[in-house]
């Protein structure tokens, strides 16, 4: 075998330290922020920061990713009402020892929704702690082996089937069962008997097991109520357009100032110039962290104009890659930037994610209607019903075809169990109650 020498050159890009504190620094929320820059002011003697009084009382990490490794995010939670997030909390702190892992695991609890489920896909959660993707599926693996069975579930059928492992329960049959639950919905028993090569009892006696599980674990727990805290951004209307606008009063305040007398001690001087050059840097990082994030709001809010204008039922579909297109970034950077920020609109606060929403119809782009849109016309259309007289999911699609949108009896079910709203037997023995 000839051993054969050759040369080759690649261009790749490196993060270098000041690149990930950038990022870092990208998706901290102002309390975090806050955090962040006051201790670094403690040891630079060229860094000024003034925190907002709003934000002086609020426990660091709580609201966001957290800015300390010192920071302990469980003790700062209420001892006397436990939550989801403080019981998940603590289970992250035996799972993951190492810290970097246990961030990323910290990033889907953020995530979590009452109910238990994720409520942000692993990409987006992977974007926002800034790791490969095959890393944030090995951390939410890990993390759905979690107590109570179910947590972290990406759906309803996926939290069914952890459940259904961990009391070692899981067959086959009962694995087909769960990934045609709309079957069941539609009522097809006998054609899902026929999928699991069994009779229509056998899919009954499945279907008994499965409602002995529970869907929605996350429930269980008692509700933390979150900190109060000042908007990111607001937005309003200026000669007859949205106009948007950081919530300065909200941001704390850095200023670079001049380097200590040092006298002829090389030392001192070295160190007074890089503690100024430091001060600089995170001066110009801070900055570019409310212009993109201002940017990003922009851009959203124009795009965005007529959920403003006239409700949640007119959302465009609008994915972080299309501002990310728009502002020259990637998705990741919008992502990051966007994470846990709050807009104060004519509609109340609102998280700056509820301007993205995913289209109904997959590459139908902006002219098709989005997901959210037809949610809240669903919700639209009970709220309207006769409270004695509930619609069925057959009737609620047939006003929404009525309307100008066509969806399925299972798709209507899908988006009344995202509002919370009952079936229409529950409604109607709810209204008899009342009565």
């Amino acid at each position: 075998m000839e051993m054969m020498v050759s040369q080759r050159q690649t261009q790749g890009l490196a993060m270098t330290a000041k690149m990930q504190a950038a990022l870092r620094i990208l998706q901290m929320t102002a309390v975090d922020l806050s955090a962040y820059l006051a201790e670094e002011a403690l040891e630079n003697p060229c860094l000024e920061v003034s925190v907002p009084q709003a934000l002086r009382a609020v426990p660091t990490g709580v609201a966001g990713s957290g800015a300390g490794s010192d920071f302990d995010a469980v003790a700062a939670l209420a001892s006397d009402k436990p939550s989801l997030y403080d019981h998940v909390l603590r289970q992250i702190a035996l799972a993951f020892p190492d810290p970097r892992l246990a961030r990323v695991a910290e990033t889907f609890a953020e995530a979590l929704e009452p109910t238990g489920w994720l409520g942000s896909p692993p990409e987006a959660v992977a974007a926002a702690a800034g790791v490969p993707i095959s890393v944030a599926e090995a951390v939410l693996a890990r993390l759905q082996q979690f107590e109570p069975a179910g947590l972290f579930a990406r759906g309803l059928a996926d939290c069914l089937r952890l459940q259904a492992e961990d009391r070692d329960m899981l067959t086959w049959e009962l694995s087909v069962i769960l990934d045609n639950l709309g079957m069941v919905a539609e009522g097809r028993i006998d054609a899902l008997a026929e999928l699991c090569d069994g009779t229509p009892q056998d899919v009954r006696n499945a279907l008994r097991a499965i409602r002995g599980l529970d869907p929605k674990p996350g429930l269980a727990f008692a509700a933390t109520e979150p900190p109060i805290l000042p908007p990111d951004l607001r937005v309003i209307r200026k000669d007859g357009t949205w106009a948007v606008e950081l919530n300065r009063s909200a941001l704390p305040a850095v200023k670079v100032t001049e380097a200590p007398e040092t006298g002829r001690d090389t030392a001192a001087r070295t160190y007074a110039t890089r503690a100024r050059s430091r001060a600089q840097w995170l001066a110009r990082a801070v900055e570019r962290r409310h212009s993109t994030l201002l940017a990003a709001a922009v851009c959203l809010v124009r795009r965005q104009g007529d959920y403003l204008d006239r409700g949640p039922r007119h959302l465009h579909p609008l994915g972080t890659e299309d501002v990310a297109e728009e502002l020259g970034l990637h998705a990741s950077t919008v992502s990051r930037a966007v994470q846990h920020r709050m807009i104060e609109t004519p509609r109340g606060t609102v998280p700056l994610r509820t301007f993205f929403s995913r289209a109904f119809t997959p590459g139908s782009g902006e002219d098709g209607p989005s997901q959210d849109a037809l949610i809240a016309l669903v919700g639209d259309i009970v709220a309207k019903e006769t409270p004695a007289r509930p619609l069925s999911d057959a009737a609620i699609a047939a006003e929404a075809k009525a309307a100008g949108f066509a969806l399925a009896r299972r798709t209507v079910a899908k988006y009344r169990d995202v509002l919370g709203i009952p079936s229409s037997y529950d409604r109607r023995q709810n209204a008899r109650i009342s009565a």
